[in-house]
């Protein structure tokens, strides 16, 4: 919708309110389009004091955790291993 504000925290969240959110990974490209916003994202979370792991991967682009390349092992491994951190008690 043309009349959606594209600062509006749905549609783009480093314009929310992120303070209590659970820690978070990020994984981005240094290829990837979205490597600027995925910083401000990063810095506006550990600003709502949000525990953030942030990894910029080499050569990488949008989604490459989806493709047939060592780097996709790679990043699903160390996702699971943080989901699987943060979700023992």
């Amino acid at each position: 919708m043309r009349e959606t504000d594209p600062r509006h925290p749905l549609v783009s969240p480093i314009y929310a309110d992120l303070s209590g959110l659970p820690s978070m990974l990020v994984h981005v490209g240094n290829d990837e389009i979205l490597l600027s916003d995925s910083a401000r994202l990063v810095e506006r979370a550990r600003a709502a004091g949000v525990e953030v792991t942030f990894k910029v991967w080499d050569e990488m682009w949008h989604v490459f955790q989806t493709f047939a390349i060592p780097e996709g092992p790679q990043a699903i491994e160390e996702i699971g291993e943080f989901v699987q951190k943060h979700l023992e008690y």
